[in-house]
């Protein structure tokens, strides 16, 4: 948008603005004067050149339609350090000539830039305006996720990075991204060319609105290491770290059909491929050295991809084992080593990829399944089975971290209530009725979890697992407007939870939400924001 510096009155007092701020999630404490005048937008935003918010400044208020300069005197907005506001809290203050803004990171400044743009309103006059305020405000939880699954369908970078956009807005931190299954393998690694060249490709996969029927179609494709590299630059500077999720020991097809020599070789049948059905498959890594070896290989590569993570994801999850128990190779590692059983053989298997983690200065986490068999004491857990109350009681009895990422509340992969089209690319895994107002009930820390043990209670994550979603538009409707009640879970103090407000606010993020074609579940009758919106796989 071009304009002309010569005609700004800037810092000037805006009349007074009528209208509560609608932010999601909601601070901590806000205090707003709604009849004394603000700070006028008409002419834009002074920002301090010297700063290195100020970069980020102009994009988030560019991108809300506000216009910005940079100067080296004159700002109207004053950044400020304060260490003791933590990574991620801050503190806001808007006068009719200023704008102040304190922060103890960028995170921090961040966030106090999104409640800025969500407070903007008109004036008496018509005019954009920020009301005068006050907000102090820090998370509640320090994990506050999404989970992305590129495995079962791929979305481009282009669509990754709108999904960024979107978790910045709501103050999500954290994208967990699954990145190789049964069903196809995405990550590339250089030493092991095959994992793209063949695990990247499945066959065919099951018809969209009926899964018993298979396409014909291959469905084929990776990310490049610059490509990745370049998510991880994106999400960083809207801070959000990423976390790469590598399956193991099951939901390993893909890769052990790009190297057979990976699996139990020597059970009967033995015949890998990249699954074209969804589901449990029983192909698991072999508990063998060269195993090892391999994943060793993985993992430096991973953590060379996402070097600021802290974490690096290993699945653990759903692990047949009935290829170990039928491979004299696996019995054989399970009696050198004095394994009870083949859960304990899982046990021993993570262990062995924890350490190799743990080499890199990072940490292992895992599905909820990998306490089977005995949890490390170094491992945090994310905690999906709802049916298995205790699992989280467990972990957290025994000292670990956990996620809380309850199938009842936060699998968004499933059927969110009435209201939804009836066309068969609407397929949704259940028909679970998870509805934005289930997502906002709940309590992330488990019932009964003593006061000491809370903190070990990282945050929440949604998942959107994606056999039935094929593209952004689908994930979209999928996520929103789910994801906002989620922003408020994971950051909002439980007392200051009200969900009749909490629709008030939603309501009031709606056109935002449709200016940027945001194909979300509309609230009131469930109809797709953008009906025109074609709902079909795409490839690559």
């Amino acid at each position: 948008m071009a304009f002309s510096l010569s005609s700004f009155c800037w810092g000037a007092p805006s009349a007074p603005v009528l209208e509560t701020p609608h932010i999601i999630p909601r601070p901590a404490a806000m205090h707003v004067k709604t009849g004394e005048a603000g700070f006028s937008l008409k002419d834009g935003i002074r920002l301090p050149e010297a700063n290195p918010l100020s970069k980020q400044a102009e994009r988030i208020l560019r991108d809300n339609g506000i216009k910005t300069e940079l100067v080296e005197t004159g700002a109207d907005v004053v950044f400020t350090e304060d260490a003791t506001l933590g990574r991620e809290g801050y503190r806001v203050a808007v006068a009719p000539g200023s704008i102040s803004i304190a922060s103890g990171s960028l995170n921090g400044g961040l966030y106090a830039l999104q409640s800025l743009v969500q407070s903007i309103a008109s004036d008496q006059n018509g005019v954009p305006a920020l009301p005068r305020l006050n907000v102090e405000d820090q998370p509640r939880f320090a994990w506050r996720g999404l989970m992305m699954d590129s495995c079962r369908h791929m979305m481009p970078v282009r669509d990754i990075k709108k999904i960024l956009d979107l978790m910045e807005r709501y103050k999500f931190n954290t994208l967990h991204w699954h990145l190789t299954d049964d069903q196809g393998w995405r990550l590339p690694v250089p030493k092991y060319p095959r994992l793209t060249t063949i695990g990247a490709t499945r066959a065919q996969s099951p018809v969209i609105g009926n899964r018993n029927e298979a396409d014909g179609t291959p469905y084929s494709g990776h990310y490049t290491a610059d490509e990745i590299r370049e998510v991880v630059q994106y999400a960083g500077d809207r801070g959000i770290t990423i976390i790469p999720e590598v399956e193991l020991p099951g939901h390993a097809s893909a890769a052990i059909a790009s190297y057979p020599e990976l699996g139990n070789t020597d059970i009967p049948g033995f015949a890998p491929k990249v699954q074209e059905t969804w589901g449990v498959h029983p192909y698991t890594f072999a508990p063998t050295e060269k195993t090892f070896r391999f994943l060793e290989d993985v993992i430096d590569e991973v953590c060379r991809l996402f070097p600021d993570s802290p974490y690096i994801h290993i699945g653990g999850d759903e692990a047949p084992k009935d290829q170990w128990k039928q491979s004299p190779a696996a019995q054989q590692v399970m009696k050198d080593n004095g394994l009870a059983n083949e859960h304990e053989l899982q046990s021993y298997f993570i262990r062995r990829v924890e350490k190799i983690i743990n080499s890199h200065g990072k940490r292992l986490i895992g599905w909820d399944e990998i306490q089977e068999g005995g949890l490390s004491p170094t491992a945090t857990m994310m905690v999906w089975r709802s049916w298995m109350p205790d699992s989280a009681r467990h972990a957290l009895e025994q000292g670990n971290d956990v996620v809380m990422t309850p199938n009842s509340h936060l699998y968004f992969d499933y059927d969110q209530g009435p209201g939804k089209p009836s066309t068969p690319e609407y397929e949704t895994i259940n028909n679970d009725n998870l509805t934005w107002q289930r997502v906002y009930a709940l309590e992330p820390i488990p019932h009964g979890t003593p006061r000491e043990r809370e903190k070990q209670v990282l945050g929440c994550q949604a998942n959107i697992w994606t056999e039935y979603i094929p593209n952004l538009p689908k994930w979209e409707y999928h996520v929103f407007p789910r994801a906002l009640a989620l922003a408020e879970v994971a950051w909002t103090p439980r007392e200051l939870k009200n969900e009749k407000d909490f629709q008030k606010r939603l309501t009031r993020q709606l056109p935002y939400l449709d200016a940027r074609r945001v194909n979300y579940k509309r609230p009131d009758n469930g109809a797709p924001a953008q009906p025109e919106a074609v709902i079909t796989r795409k490839r690559r």
